[in-house]
């Protein structure tokens, strides 16, 4: 939900401003907001004339239009989170009609930056779209079962705080929800609560995101994983949680020796998310296929279509084939061909853009790609489909 910043003005009392961009969603109303939000329109695509033609008023509202639509560019639907999202699936529709107990739930593991937080709010966002389009009568505020007033809530999404305790999750519960307690009330007083409202509300799918900032660790894992399963097993929903370096972490192991496996390990199943590789042909193809969705949504006056999709073997050395650093990286990049009037994004603009610091000392420290020629070859991968033949 877009953060508000009030500004007083002696006239006429406060006034409320939204800043444009999204936040994580916190409550079930942040949520809804999240899922109603839609991203700036893609501005008109003039031709460099016509562009060059606007008086200087055109073109700060032109560039402005320009800034919001590259600062929200184009989220791809990579080849990797299509095959996590069908495990989703098909794990959600296994759980539906399943008796009492704790359903099978969906880890999903990788290195920071990778993507994990955008794939599963994509998936409860897809989710929740579709029971909108196909159960439209539930989402009414009037909407009634057994003479109850019911604000249907199929989706429970908790970005949890570091060092978060059992106790710590269930009060995220209970604010997502919207629930009123006490700060002195049990552990057990709140989660009982929420359990009962989120049965009430008809929560599906709960999204455990970040689970590596609970305390995890030796001496409190157990009590976590317990309360885990305890909430899982009173609640109807699939539980999906994401996080870095969870296979090693409390909430699969705990003790020492056999006995370290825990039942949150053998209730999930653990997907590894990893960054884009470039050994087959198929794993490069799937990169530059991410690279070419990110290019054709730019409006710049001077880029050569095609030219970043020709550098893919430099981007992979820029980002190690890490999404996110991906699309700071063409972000940025088009924001400075704009600053700069060079309307084009190439090597030259993307060599004075710095992004994160894990991928950038990851560059600097190995032998760079020599630029790629000028004149493209028919297609980017033949030259290395013949050298693997």
């Amino acid at each position: 939900m877009p953060t508000t910043t009030a500004f007083f003005d002696d006239n006429d009392g406060p006034e409320f401003f939204e800043h444009p961009g999204l936040s994580e969603p916190r409550t079930k109303l942040e949520w809804r907001a999240y899922l109603n939000a839609l991203p700036p329109a893609k501005p008109a695509n003039l031709t460099l004339t016509g562009y060059e033609r606007l008086d200087t008023e055109g073109k700060t509202l032109h560039n402005k239009a320009r800034f919001a639509h590259h600062s929200s560019l184009v989220i791809v639907r990579t080849a990797q989170m299509e095959r996590i999202h069908h495990q989703m699936r098909r794990r959600m529709l296994t759980n539906a009609h399943q008796p009492a107990g704790a359903r099978r739930g969906i880890v999903v593991d990788g290195p920071a930056t990778v993507g994990k937080s955008t794939l599963v709010k994509m998936f409860a966002a897809d989710f929740e779209h579709q029971l909108r389009r196909e159960h439209p009568e539930r989402f009414e505020r009037s909407y009634r079962s057994e003479s109850h007033t019911i604000d249907y809530t199929p989706v429970v999404y908790v970005n949890i705080p570091s060092q978060a305790t059992p106790k710590d999750l269930s009060v995220a519960l209970a604010d997502y929800m919207g629930m009123p307690y006490r700060t002195s009330a049990t552990k057990s007083a709140i989660t009982n609560r929420v359990l009962a409202e989120m049965r009430r509300c008809g929560v599906q799918l709960v999204v455990i995101d970040d689970a590596h900032f609970m305390d995890l660790s030796l001496k409190e894992g157990k009590v976590v994983n317990d309360h885990l399963k305890y909430i899982a097993n009173h609640t109807a929903a699939t539980f999906i949680y994401t996080g870095v370096d969870l296979k090693h972490s409390g909430l699969f192991l705990e003790g020492t020796g056999g006995s370290r496996v825990t039942q949150t390990s053998g209730r999930n199943v653990l997907i590894h998310m990893q960054p884009f590789a470039r050994t087959t042909r198929e794993e490069k193809q799937d990169w530059v296929s991410v690279i070419s969705a990110m290019e054709d949504a730019l409006v710049l006056y001077r880029h050569e279509p095609g030219s970043l999709k020709r550098e893919w073997r430099y981007l992979h050395q820029r980002t190690e084939g890490n999404i996110s650093s991906l699309a700071e990286l063409i972000r940025e990049s088009a924001a400075e061909a704009i600053l700069t009037g060079a309307e084009a994004i190439n090597r030259t603009v993307m060599n004075h853009i710095e992004i994160n610091e894990h991928a950038q000392t990851a560059y600097d420290s190995i032998p760079h790609d020599e630029p790629e020629p000028p004149a493209p070859p028919q297609n980017c991968l033949d030259d290395d489909h013949r050298e693997a033949s």
